[in-house]
């Protein structure tokens, strides 16, 4: 199975005024942050995550979400690109979730090893 490195996260447009309490899923799994329930992020934020996983080659979807206190957390979005054997660093924008109504928007910066 190839590996991908998650290099960092940027958020252009927050979906909360206060900033937003992200996570990434994959496969109905939380993989990140490590250690924490989310990551506090706003306007132009860009974190550094260092995240490598194995994948199986093809499409892979990695969701955006948004941890509430009070109610059901958000799905945001999510991220969905092609892990082949081109090595090499990409980005992809994240495609936001039809069935919420939020304005969120962010890019994640990967790479194939």
């Amino acid at each position: 199975m190839p590996k991908i490195k998650f290099t960092s996260i940027k958020c252009s447009v927050p979906d909360e005024i206060d900033k937003d309490e992200m996570y990434l899923k994959y496969n109905g799994e939380k993989i990140w942050p490590e250690g924490t329930k989310f990551f506090r992020v706003d306007v132009d934020d860009e974190v550094d995550m260092d995240l490598t996983m194995e994948v199986p080659a093809g499409q892979v979807v990695i969701e955006l979400w948004d941890y509430d206190y009070v109610s059901l957390n958000d799905h945001l979005g999510s991220f969905t690109f092609t892990v082949d054997d081109q090595q090499g660093k990409y980005s992809t924008s994240m495609k936001m979730n039809e069935k919420e109504t939020h304005s969120a928007s962010y890019l994640l910066h990967w790479e194939i090893l």
